[in-house]
């Protein structure tokens, strides 16, 4: 009675304080004064790119300021007085996105919040404008600090925008009163932040400290790495010491560089900030007043969309090493990446302890041997390959059954197996707890007994117990893959096993295979597997190193041995400790660099790089796992990371395990959440809607290309049909470019291959990825993590003997369970008036195991607790460590991190505030600290005695002392260890490790590795010495042999050290050593004659050392080669001059000079040659009995004849003789002279007039000479003599002057251009004989008069026998026979067609002329009779008649000329004539439709002669316009008769080179939308039905539609095009029972919309989380105005979690809603519109979430709920 008085008492205060807080108090009025402030932002101009982010396809672009502190919040400018905030802003230059319009939109910025007022501003064109924001309207209570700006929408992505800030300033009243009155809600401050918070309170902020940021080489990086320099601008009054920027990122940064060995900038990149600070070891963050300093620089790579800094904030502070604290408690890595994927397929489940379950089992439908009946546990799976049991090597019995079938095949190759084995261990030592959970502990490590059984049989060993060999691969895989079938049915292979050998060692699998068992040793402690192990890397080590080169090349063909062989060292590290495994790994490891490629059979770099000794490969693995993540993600397939396009989900999964493994090993997530995402993409969440492990989920891919499973006998036949039996969990290859063009097609191999290699990776990402979700998941997530019975999993599993069946829950849904407590009582629900609340039992006590703790850095332990009351309501704790760097903390278990001291702090969750804590000391290990990098030695000359050590110092900067100190180098030839530590240094001090390099050392250059270990420290120096060469002081004297005119030949003498010589020669005395050529023969050839050299020699350099100095110059000067032969352009030279001297000393010439002139004769009776340029030399034969005059320039020639009789002179090449040659008697007996040409091109020219070319007191003869005179060519005052040879005379005034002249032979050309009146060109004083050969007397080029060819001043000119004269060969007198009797000469002249002159001569009167003979030559050396092709030559005479070229005319009796005729051929040019394509050259031709008729030219080639169009042949086409074959008929006409017909090809055109227009976006309809599309090719139009026909696909739903354009009739192929089908803000479409408008139109998982209407109305109304438009998800995040009004039949509501706004009188009038239930916790008093319960059941339920139920009653209340409603959670 008493408590229900209570109850009653309770009520009625409630209710009167409900109405108390209904009544309107009046207002203080005060007087109001208007004020503003200028808030005096960055007015500069601003250069921005604009970006895309989560909320817009378009770009943005944003200038963003912060007030003052005294402004810092919008709570203290609302306290102030200010309402308004206008801001002038001016925009110079910009490019809005196609078809849309750009816009400004005005915000305020504070904590999670960002507020336009909804003001939009259309932007179109530059200028400058102003904008208002109502700031009373968007928040007057928020403390967060608060950012204001302007942003620009709807920009060109990538565009640049140039815009400012002009001005900014608040406005507002101020009460006179000092107060002001106000009433409403009351807001509550939001979330501070990740770091700001923490920043705040450490430095300070303002507009005078600014931070610009530049790219380090002025150009963005295209590769997804970056680098930024940094600003920082103190324009404040005060001194900076110490700064931080806080950079906002639009994208993922993936890794931060670790340049701190030489930049001046460090950084963090957390909670997607980029946090950028002074690495002070490099230069200090002092930033005097007024001044600015510059740092550079930061890099840092980002995934594959990019990566941008949209803004950065400086927190500053006076005191130096301010922030060191906060930088510290980053959680940050240098490496990373989120889950940047999006929801597609909401339907999957992403379970991966069903996962992990499931993914095992492809190892039990590969398994090979006599005991798969038993074992393995699927049905269909038998025995098979039993005959592997019986293998041999060499004569013994090798039992190598067992093992797994390698893929879909049945070989077992050696590499893959080892390396899946490798893979498989690593994921169970990383992730042991994921297989207890799952209960597939068991059925792992049967599979694991199975790898090691097979690996320890296939190693024959010995009788020392060494391995001998190691069966390395069983089966044929070319006779395998030839074979389609189940193993169980396969024919014998016998024979088909592979051991290694002494050719063949398999480095590679060898060592790969000693990894795998020493990870079953790490994971079980097998003793037995880690001597086989140990014993297998000994094989691999001491045998010569290589990679499998065996059968299995073709399929696996391994890269290298090292990878495999540092993993298998480092795994035997970690077993053994011992340090020689550790110096094996460093020994081919030791400084790896990213080896830019994810795990997999031929690369475990990764792997080898993660478990390093002291992992020293952090970096270079940090570097590859991200940035594979960064260059590889497909961003147009919601960022798959696809890294090979074959097996693409094979290297996807193991780089997932790869980053989970990294963060399970440094307590990290760094890669957690990337893998997480990229495993939701491989089950499912894709385009295609395709899970690519096979029978996992509806989605799964269900022909894996598996002989086994398949029940196929042909795969090529039967590649789409259902498979016999399910291959469950096996991952396939995947998509080799998107999900949606992926071919689940059996026989497609590089999509659907299946293999050991591809689920090791899966398996172990499976387990880390259920752990990580166990650990940091969400409730909803961790609640799917079951595994499932495997009767459910597949008809087809059996149970295995010792095997427990059943489900298993994971240990954290039970931990949810259990702390899930329902209290019965306070479930019941009632409608009464009053409700009765649950009883609340508090936390009262918290008690710790212990209250301090003592550890190292590394150790692990667990604090247990006590809370107390037992029957607490909420007995969970929240858990913090005050220094994170130090120490971590994680349900109780704690990890010591770093020195130092932190204290350990349990808060009880339930808000009572009851807490215990936990000082825990770190010390830190005794630690191996060195300084010294590298000890080098560069002074060393060789021969030297004594090198200087050098002391290393060693320090232990623990706080432990520090153990098995040890010193050793890694060879240990050129180095030695002085002294060393005694094996022990004490915390905190040093000692010192001397060495140097060993005495007596070779020049050269030469390095060691110093390893100095201690437990687990390692300190690698590396040691490097030049030792210089010796200096030579060796000294060589050198003697003459032997000289010849072209050789010189040397010895040489060593005094001093023995060594031996080489020799060099110049033409100079003194030069530099280095500047010669120097050789090991003391003999050199080649020379010139009479030089004079130099000869050197030195003693030569060798190893040790350098070369000797230079020995002194020997000088020898080269003799002539013949005393006969001068070289007139010498002359001068008068030790040339005197080296002319025969075998007995005598000059053989002799020289003089006067006057400029040198006058050479020579002296004895033997022929002479000259040659050279001597334009001022004569020459006098004297007592020569011949001359050769061979290419000379001289002033004269003097011919002394003597006695000789006839003196010969030679002639070769050009020569040019001033005066000429004169040749003179010294007795009254005139001798004869005969100039010879060595050919036709021996030449003499004269230059000066009047001078004859030859003059001679006697008789001349020539032969093959030509001759070119300003004077006279020959004079004689004998007889001129030609019997020979072709000559040729161009003079001036007479070519041949003589006393008589006689041409009896050969041919003689004779042109006179300057003769005057009388002269002639060949002329006589008595008489002329032309009696043989050809004779030109050419007069025609003399202007003179009467002047003559042929003149014979006293005797006869006689013509007789075959001679031939031509020219203008006129007569002085009459010419007369041998005989004396009269000739009369008669004229024959041939013209051309035209009647011009070809040619003439002169022939006696009556004798025959034969026209066959008449050859006459054009000027470009062509036959006249053959210069016309197509004609015959014939001769027409004066009287008409013709005459064959080839015919005799007859007797010739007066002048006569004949005309030239030629006479047609007619051809017949389908018989002779070449006829082709002109472009292509050949018969052949072939082009592309064009729409007109299509004319190719042709050419027609008869007899040598391209013919005429038109005049010769004329061209017909036919069938030459469509597509198809089209004909060409060329037709003969005039000369030509006949025809030929060719054809050619038009091609249809290719569509694909068509222009298309077609809209690029289209707005959802919810239908097939086919947009019109235009198709033209050049300025045609083509025509639908005719040209080309249209296919859509894909068009009906939201993303990319597909058009294909296929051509038809005259067009082949297709082309593609896309149109984006969008959303649009405001468009209404009915989903299910419900309207829906759009309200943001993203389709990247971020669009939402508002419920507006119902289509029937119905008793219960669910507004679902989410729904699917047009394959879309989008939002339920509101529900319109009055969309439920009035609606008398709704009884129950129940609001998804999304929904936060409720319009305005939603629910008005819906008198019967008798429940509601609400999700969301983010409702406040402006979501919720007024009126929106109005009208509703008075004593309704309202369901809100618990945390809400305070705030939410007030809020429900004043929206139109009932009083009487009852508002629970």
């Amino acid at each position: 009675m008493r408590k229900k008085a209570a109850s009653r008492i309770l009520a009625y205060v409630l209710t009167l304080c409900m109405i108390i807080g209904n009544i309107t108090w009046p207002e203080i009025t005060a007087k109001a004064e208007t004020i503003t402030l200028d808030l005096k932002p960055d007015t500069g101009w601003k250069t921005v790119t604009a970006a895309t982010d989560e909320w817009s396809d378009h770009g943005k672009a944003e200038i963003r300021f912060s007030p003052a502190s005294d402004m810092a919040s919008m709570k203290a400018i609302a306290d102030a007085g200010y309402k308004t905030l206008k801001i002038t802003y001016a925009v110079d230059t910009f490019t809005a996105a196609s078809g849309q319009n750009a816009g400004v939109m005005p915000f305020a910025s504070y904590g999670t919040d960002w507020s336009n007022n909804d003001i939009w501003v259309d932007l179109s064109k530059a200028g400058q404008f102003e904008t208002v924001l109502d700031l009373a309207s968007i928040s007057t209570t928020s403390t967060e600090k608060v950012a204001f700006g302007i942003q620009v929408a709807n920009l060109q992505a990538g565009s640049t925008i140039k815009f400012r800030i002009v001005s900014a300033v608040l406005a507002g009243t101020k009460n006179s009163s000092g107060g002001s009155g106000s009433s409403g809600e009351s807001g509550g401050s939001g979330d501070s932040g990740s770091g700001s918070a923490d920043l705040d309170s450490i430095g300070n902020t303002s507009s005078s400290v600014t931070a610009s940021l530049a790219d380090g080489d002025g150009t963005a990086k295209g590769d997804g790495y970056y680098e930024t320099e940094i600003t920082i601008n103190n324009k404040s009054n005060s001194y900076i010491a110490d700064w931080i920027v806080v950079a906002d990122v639009s994208g993922s940064v993936t890794a931060v560089k670790d340049y701190s060995s030489w930049s001046a900038l460090k950084g963090v990149f957390s909670d997607g900030k980029l946090y950028i600070y002074p690495n002070t070891s490099k230069k200090s963050g002092a930033v005097n007043a007024g001044s600015s300093v510059s740092y550079s620089k930061l890099g840092y790579t980002g995934t594959a969309n990019g990566v941008s800094i949209t803004g950065v904030k400086v927190y500053y502070s006076s005191q130096s090493g301010a922030f060191d604290s906060f930088i510290g408690s980053l959680s940050s890595s240098s490496g990373g990446a989120g889950d940047n994927t999006g929801e597609i397929n909401t339907d999957v489940e992403y379970n991966y302890a069903k996962l992990l379950q499931e993914s095992l089992y492809f190892y039990d439908a590969n398994m090979c041997g006599s005991d798969v009946a038993a074992k393995s546990e699927f049905s269909w799976r038998s025995n098979c390959h039993t005959e592997d049991a019986k293998t041999t090597y060499n004569g013994k019995t090798v039992d190598v059954s067992g093992g797994y079938h390698d893929a879909g095949d049945h070989a077992k190759f050696g590499l893959p197996q080892a390396y899946s084995a490798t893979v498989l261990g690593l994921a169970h030592m990383e992730f042991a707890e994921a297989f207890a959970d799952t209960a597939t502990e068991a059925h792992y490590k049967r599979i694991m007994d199975r790898f090691v059984d097979y690996f320890e049989r296939c190693t024959v060993l010995g009788s020392d117990g060494s391995v001998q060999a190691f069966c390395y691969q069983v089966g044929d895989g070319n006779v395998d893959h030839g074979y389609w079938g189940a193993p169980e049915k396969q024919s014998s292979r016998s024979g088909q096993a592979t051991f290694t050998s002494d050719s063949d060692t398999c480095t590679d699998i060898v060592s790969e295979t000693a990894a795998a068992l020493a990870a079953y040793y790490l994971n079980y402690k097998d003793a037995k597997a880690l001597t086989y192990a140990e014993k297998l890397f000994t094989y691999a080590d001491t045998k010569a190193k290589m990679t499998s080169a065996g059968p299995a090349y073709s399929f696996y063909a391994s890269g290298s041995w090292d990878d495999d062989y540092a993993l298998a060292a480092a795994l035997l590290y970690k077993a053994t400790g011992k340090n020689t495994y550790a110096d094996k790994y460093n020994s081919v490891y030791g400084n790896k660099s990213n080896p830019n490629w994810a795990l997999c059979w031929n690369s475990v770099d990764p792997l080898a790089l993660l478990y390093s000794p002291q992992f020293k490969g952090e970096s270079a693995f940090v570097e590859n796992q991200s940035g594979i993540i960064s260059g590889k993600t497909r961003a147009d397939d919601n960022n798959y990371c696809l890294i090979d396009s074959w097996g693409s989900a094979r290297y996807n999964a193991a780089h997932q395990m790869t980053g989970l493994m990294y963060d399970k090993i440094n307590s990290k997530k760094d890669y957690s959440s990337w893998a997480n995402g990229q495993m939701k993409y491989i089950l499912g969440n894709n385009a295609g809607s395709k899970c690519f492990v096979v029978g996992y989920n509806k989605y799964s891919v269900k022909h894996p290309h598996h002989r086994a499973a398949s029940g196929y006998s042909d795969v090529s036949s039967n590649k789409y049909t259902d498979m016999a039996h399910v291959l469950t969990g096996a991952l396939v290859g995947g998509p080799s470019g998107s999900s949606t063009s992926f071919d689940d097609n059996a026989n497609e191999y590089q999509y659907t291959e299946v293999a050991l290699d591809y689920n090791a990776g899966l398996v172990g990402a499976a387990a880390g990825l259920y752990l990580y979700v166990k650990n940091s998941g969400t409730d909803e997530e961790r609640a799917v993590q079951k595994v499932v019975p495997k009767s459910e999993v597949s008809p087809e599993l059996r149970t295995i003997s010792g095997e427990s069946g059943g489900s298993t829950t994971t240990e954290s849904t039970k931990a949810t369970t259990e702390s899930t407590k329902t209290n019965t009582d306070s479930s019941t629900e009632k409608t009464t008036e009053s409700s009765t609340e649950t009883q609340v039992i508090p936390v009262k006590g918290i008690t710790f195991d212990q209250t301090a703790l003592t550890m190292k850095v590394g150790e692990s332990g667990q604090i247990k607790t006590t809370v107390t009351p037992v029957d607490a309501t909420d007995s969970s704790l929240v858990w913090t460590s005050s220094d994170r760097t130090k120490v971590s903390v994680q349900n109780g278990k704690i990890t010591a991190l770093a020195a130092g001291t932190a204290t350990i702090t349990a808060t009880a969750k339930d808000g009572s505030g009851v807490k215990a804590e936990c000082i825990v000391t770190v010390r830190t290990p005794g630690t191996l600290s060195c300084k010294t990098e590298s000890l080098s030695w560069d002074k060393l000359v060789y021969g030297y005695q004594i090198s200087d050590s050098e002391n290393i110092v060693l320090e232990n900067s623990g706080e432990d002392n520090l153990t098995g100190v040890r010193a050793e180098l890694k060879s240990g030839t050129a180095f030695q260890i002085v002294s060393s530590p005694a094996g022990q240094i004490s915390a905190g001090q040093e000692t010192t490790v001397a060495v140097k390099p060993v005495n007596g050392l070779d020049a050269g250059s030469y390095s060691d590795t110093l390893t100095i270990s201690a437990e687990d420290s390692l300190v690698n120096i590396t040691l490097k010495a030049t030792v210089a060469k010796g200096e030579n002081t060796s000294v060589v004297t050198l003697t003459k042999t032997s000289v010849t005119s072209y050789s010189v030949t040397v010895s040489g003498k060593v005094s001093g050290a023995a060594g031996e010589i080489e020799y060099a020669i110049s033409s100079e005395k003194d030069v530099d050593a280095s500047k010669l050529t120097w050789q090991n023969g003391a003999q050199f050839t080649g020379l010139k004659e009479f030089t004079t050299y130099y000869v050197h020699g030195r003693v030569k350099e060798n190893a040790n050392v350098k070369s000797g100095q230079i020995s002194q110059a020997l000088e020898v000067t080269t003799p002539l080669s013949d005393p006969f032969v001068i070289d007139i352009g010498r002359l001068n030279d008068s030790r040339y001059v005197g080296a002319f001297t025969d075998s007995e000393e005598n000059p053989t010439v002799k020289v003089s000079q006067s006057g400029g002139i040198i006058s050479v004769s020579f002296t004895e009776n033997k022929d002479y040659t000259i040659t050279g340029n001597g334009e001022d030399v004569i020459v006098d034969t004297g007592n020569a009995s011949g001359i050769t005059v061979d290419n000379a320039t001289v002033k004269k020639i003097t011919v002394r004849l003597g006695n000789s009789g006839t003196f010969v002179i030679k002639v070769s090449g050009e020569n040019k003789i001033a005066d000429g040659i004169t040749c003179v008697s010294d007795n009254s007996n005139a001798a004869d002279v005969k100039v010879s040409g060595k050919d036709t091109s021996s030449k003499i020219s004269t230059a000066t007039p009047g001078a004859a070319a030859i003059k001679a007191d006697g008789n001349i003869e020539i032969d093959n000479i030509q001759i070119k005179s300003d004077g006279k060519g020959i004079e004689s005052a004998g007889t001129v003599k030609i019997a020979g040879g072709s000559n040729g005379i161009d003079s001036v005034s007479s070519a041949i002057s003589a006393s008589d002249v006689e041409i009896t032979g050969g041919s003689v050309d004779a042109k006179s251009s300057g003769l005057g009146d009388g002269e002639s060109v060949i002329s006589a004083d008595n008489s002329i004989k032309l009696v043989g050969g050809s004779v030109t007397a050419d007069a025609s080029g003399s202007a003179g008069g009467n002047s003559f060819g042929v003149k014979s001043d006293d005797g006869t000119i006689i013509v007789d026998g075959d001679v031939s004269i031509g020219g203008a060969p006129t007569y002085s007198k009459d010419p007369v026979d041998s005989k004396g009797d009269s000739v009369t000469m008669v004229k024959v002249v041939f013209t051309d067609e035209n009647g011009n002159q070809l040619y003439a001569s002169s022939v006696n009167k009556g004798s025959t002329l034969d026209l066959s003979k008449i050859n006459i030559t054009m000027s470009d050396g062509t036959d006249y009779k053959t210069s016309r092709d197509g004609y015959v030559l014939a001769w027409q005479d004066e009287a008409g008649t013709s005459y064959n070229a080839d015919s005799v005319y007859g007797a010739v009796s007066e002048d006569i000329t004949f005309k030239a005729v030629w006479i047609w051929i007619v051809v017949d040019i389908s018989v002779d004539a070449n006829i082709t394509f002109a472009a292509t050259g050949n018969a052949s031709y072939k082009t592309t439709y064009t729409g007109a008729a299509t004319r190719p030219a042709v050419k027609v080639v008869s007899r040598g002669r391209t013919l005429d169009a038109g005049t010769d042949y004329i061209v017909s086409y036919s069938s030459n316009t469509n597509a198809g074959t089209a004909k060409v008929v060329v037709k003969g006409q005039g000369r030509y008769k006949g025809s030929k017909t060719l054809t050619f090809a038009i091609n249809k055109q290719a569509i694909s080179k068509a222009s298309v227009t077609i809209t690029k976006s289209a707005v959802y309809t919810g239908k097939a939308i086919t947009p019109a599309v235009k198709v033209t090719s050049g300025k045609r139009t083509l025509t639908a039905g005719k040209d080309y026909r249209v296919a859509y696909s894909s068009n009906k739903d939201f993303g990319k539609a597909k058009v294909v354009i296929m051509g038809i009739g005259n067009y082949s192929g297709t082309q593609t095009k896309y149109f984006d089908i969008t959303a649009a803000v405001g468009k209404i479409y009915a989903n299910g029972n419900y309207k829906y408008k759009i309200t943001n139109a993203s389709l990247n998982g971020k669009g939402t919309v508002t419920l507006v209407s119902v289509v029937k109305k119905t008793k219960t109304v669910v507004v679902p989380d989410t729904i699917k438009l047009g394959g879309k998800t989008f939002k339920v995040t509101a529900i319109g105005k009055a969309a439920f009004k009035k609606n008398v039949k709704v009884t129950k509501v129940t609001l998804g979690k999304n929904v936060k706004t409720i319009g305005a009188k939603t629910f008005y009038g819906c008198k019967k809603l008798k429940t509601v239930v609400i999700k969301n916790t983010q409702m406040t008093g402006k979501t919720v519109g007024s009126g929106a319960f109005t009208g509703t059941y008075a004593k309704m339920t309202v369901k809100v979430p618990a945390k809400k139920l305070k705030s939410y009653k007030t809020i429900l209340l004043k929206r139109g709920v009932s009083k009487k409603a009852v508002i629970k959670k």
